[in-house]
C-alpha cells in the first residue's frame, strides 16, 4: 500500500499543472490617473503601467521608465515592455512605465526661453507658440519632488530609472542628464532637437559634459532622415554631440548612437525605443551555455553581476528557469544540472508552489521519492 503522501501527491500534480510555465498573456495592469502638481500649478495626466501581483513573488519591485509624451508613445512603450519581459523572451526586467502626459509641450520640454524657430529665425507673432518655452527646470522639479515621490509611494519600485523623450523630449532627456545626472540612471533620447534656441544644448553639453558625475550612467540617443530632405543641421547635430561624447571618453557613461535613415522622425521612435531598451539590458540574457556544464552556480554569477550593474537584487526568472530545467530533466546526462536550476528556483522564490512541484517532479524521476514528497508536501501547504 502507498504512502497516503504519495497518493495525495499524486492528486495535487495537475492542479499545480507540472512542466508548465507561466501564461504568456498580458501580465501587467494599466491605469489612468490625474497628479495635481503645485509646482506647474495644473492637474497632470500619467499613465501607468505595473506587472501583475504575484503572489509567489509578493515582494517583487520593479524598475520604473519615465516617458515623456505620455498620450503618443506610452501603448508602444508598454507593449514593449510587457513581450521583451515575458519568461519566454526574458530580455529585459518587468517594469512599471510610467507615460507623462503633456499640457503645454513647448513649455515643459524645452531647456531655454527662446523664441526662434526651425530654421533659427526669430518668430515675434504676439501668439508664437515659443512664448512659454524654457519649462525644464520646472518639470524636473515636478519629477523629482512630486511625481517619483507618488511613484515610490504608491507601488513597489527598484532604485532603477530610466528617462525616455522623442524629439523636444529628447533634448528634456539630455538636458537632464547634463543639468540633474542623479535624477535617473538611464537615459533614452530620440531624435533630439538641438536646433533648439541655435544649438543651446549642444554648447552646454561641451562645458557640463567636463563636470558631471557620469559614474553607471547609460545614454541611448539616435535620429533618423531629418535634415536630409530640408538641408538642415540636425544629424549634423547629433554627430556633433556622437563626437563630443567620444572625444571626452567619460569614464563611467555607457553610450550608443544609432541613425536610422530609411526613417522619418515620427516613425522613428518605434524601432528606436525598441533598441534602447535592448541596449540598456544588452547583458540581461544569459550567454549561451552548455547543457552539460549549466548549473545554479553559473547562472547566480551571471545575475549577481546584472546585480551589481543596476544597483539593486536580480533573481533569474522563474519560469524561465522553470522550463529550461525541465528541457534539462528530458536527458539522463543533464538530469542533475536540471534539479541543479530547479533547487535555485526553490531557493530563490521559497513561497512559489509552482517551483516547489516542479522540483518535486524532478526528485521523482530521479527516483528520490522522500524528498519528492517534501516538495509536495510544502507545495501543498502554499
Amino acid at each position: 500500500m502507498k504512502p497516503i503522501l504519495t497518493i495525495a501527491s499524486f492528486f495535487l500534480l495537475p492542479l499545480f499543472a507540472i512542466g508548465q510555465p507561466p501564461d504568456t498573456n498580458d501580465h501587467s495592469v494599466r491605469e489612468k490617473i490625474t497628479l495635481f502638481s503645485k509646482i506647474l500649478h495644473e492637474d497632470r495626466p500619467l499613465y501607468i503601467q505595473v506587472p501583475k501581483a504575484d503572489s509567489a513573488h509578493p515582494d517583487d519591485k520593479f524598475p520604473v521608465l519615465y516617458l515623456l509624451d505620455g498620450e503618443s508613445h506610452f501603448d508602444m512603450l508598454a507593449q514593449y515592455c510587457n513581450y521583451l519581459s515575458r519568461w519566454d523572451v526574458n530580455a529585459i526586467p518587468q517594469m512599471i512605465v510610467v507615460g507623462i502626459a503633456n499640457t503645454n509641450r513647448v513649455r515643459d520640454l524645452t531647456p531655454s526661453h527662446s523664441i526662434f524657430d526651425y530654421r533659427g529665425r526669430p518668430d515675434t507673432n504676439a501668439n508664437s507658440r515659443l512664448l512659454p518655452s524654457g519649462g525644464n527646470d520646472a518639470l524636473f522639479r515636478f519629477i523629482r519632488e512630486e511625481l517619483m515621490p507618488y511613484v515610490e509611494t504608491h507601488y513597489k519600485t527598484q532604485p532603477f530609472k530610466i528617462f525616455a523623450g522623442h524629439s523636444f523630449g529628447g533634448i528634456t532627456t539630455i538636458n537632464c542628464l547634463l543639468t540633474h545626472p542623479e535624477l535617473f540612471n538611464a537615459y533614452i533620447s530620440v531624435s533630439p532637437s538641438f536646433w533648439w534656441d541655435r544649438e543651446y544644448l549642444l554648447q552646454l553639453a561641451d562645458q557640463r559634459l567636463k563636470k558631471i558625475d557620469s559614474q553607471n550612467k547609460i545614454l541611448f540617443y539616435s535620429d533618423a532622415s531629418e535634415g536630409l530632405d530640408d538641408s538642415s543641421t540636425f544629424h549634423i547635430n547629433l554627430l556633433r554631440f556622437d563626437s563630443l561624447l567620444k572625444t571626452r571618453n567619460l569614464r563611467g557613461l555607457d553610450h550608443q548612437y544609432r541613425y536610422y535613415p530609411a526613417e522619418i522622425h515620427m516613425t522613428e521612435p518605434v524601432i528606436a525605443y525598441y533598441e534602447a531598451l535592448r541596449y540598456i539590458y544588452k547583458d540581461w540574457l544569459v550567454p549561451p551555455q552548455d547543457p552539460k556544464k549549466v548549473n545554479s552556480i553559473l547562472l547566480m554569477e551571471h545575475y549577481n553581476r546584472l546585480s551589481r550593474r543596476y544597483g539593486y537584487t536580480i533573481l533569474p526568472n522563474e519560469g524561465n528557469i522553470d522550463d529550461w530545467a525541465l528541457w534539462l530533466l528530458k536527458d539522463p546526462e543533464t538530469i542533475k544540472n536540471g534539479i541543479s536550476l530547479l533547487e535555485m528556483n526553490v531557493t530563490n522564490y521559497p513561497s512559489s508552489a509552482h517551483a516547489l512541484t516542479s522540483l518535486g517532479k524532478a526528485y521523482e524521476l530521479k527516483g528520490d521519492k522522500q524528498r519528492a514528497d517534501e516538495c509536495y508536501r510544502k507545495a501543498a501547504h502554499l
